[in-house]
């Protein structure tokens, strides 16, 4: 700590993050937000530059929680977070995780505007996969696969034929994967006419219909077979995983 921090030099930066984080944590993220923090620079004689990153990156993901609030990301709200970060100096590699956070919730807005995304061909997760003619695959996330013989009263979100999905509402749900048997690794593969897991060894697939049994959590997905439970925990460890699993199968099984 310098002499400084030690004579009220601290103190100043933190009442200017806290005004800072005010200024972008305040309403909707729309075009200006930037500009104000640089007006709000000028006039508390501080350059965020100066601080360490850890504190400029509260002010960024500040930033980002106004936007996640909402549920949604646009193009607008996209285009004013890079100018923010830009003006925080920082680096993509410093906020990484936030960014991917974004990728994912852009991700989101899209499918609920009726723009389903699609895998490129060459991803790894389609790597030997069996794809039937004109089929799409419109989302891939890393799974572990489990078996349980029962729910034990957890059953997640019935994912139904014809249903919208609710927004939010598997996120407070996790996994019964509490004593589940561990089977292995996979690929789960939201394609335009079924679930397909992707495993090691061997490969699985739910054809979308009335009669198909898909239960949705927050970390994962269930699938209710005829004895016992298939379980497919999301590795990506993001909430936003379920979410968009969920509007892509409501859009999908109809």
């Amino acid at each position: 700590m310098g002499i400084k921090d030690l004579f009220g030099g601290g103190k100043k930066k933190a009442e200017f993050r806290e005004k800072a984080k005010e200024v972008v944590g305040t309403g909707k993220l729309t075009a200006g937000k930037a500009e104000e923090l640089r007006k709000l620079s000028q006039a508390e004689g501080m350059d965020p530059v100066d601080d360490k990153t850890m504190l400029r990156k509260e002010i960024y993901n500040k930033a980002v929680g106004t936007a996640r609030a909402r549920g949604k990301l646009t193009d607008a709200e996209a285009a004013e977070l890079a100018k923010i970060q830009k003006f925080l100096a920082l680096r993509d590699d410093q906020v990484e995780k936030t960014k991917w956070d974004l990728t994912r919730l852009r991700t989101l807005t899209e499918i609920r505007q009726g723009n389903l995304p699609a895998v490129a061909a060459q991803n790894v997760a389609l790597r030997g996969a069996q794809l039937t003619p004109g089929e799409v695959v419109h989302y891939a996330v890393q799974v572990a696969v489990l078996d349980r013989p029962s729910t034990s009263g957890r059953d997640g979100v019935a994912v139904k034929w014809g249903m919208p999905y609710v927004i939010n509402s598997a996120r407070g749900d996790s996994l019964p994967a509490e004593g589940a048997k561990e089977v292995g690794e996979g690929y789960l593969l939201i394609t335009s006419k079924r679930l397909y897991l992707r495993g090691e060894s061997k490969s699985a697939a739910v054809e979308y219909s009335p009669q198909a049994n898909l239960f949705l959590y927050g970390d994962g997905v269930r699938i209710e077979r005829t004895v016992g439970h298939t379980l497919l925990k999301f590795k990506s460890g993001s909430g936003d995983t379920a979410e968009i699993i969920g509007e892509l199968l409501a859009a999908l099984m109809k």
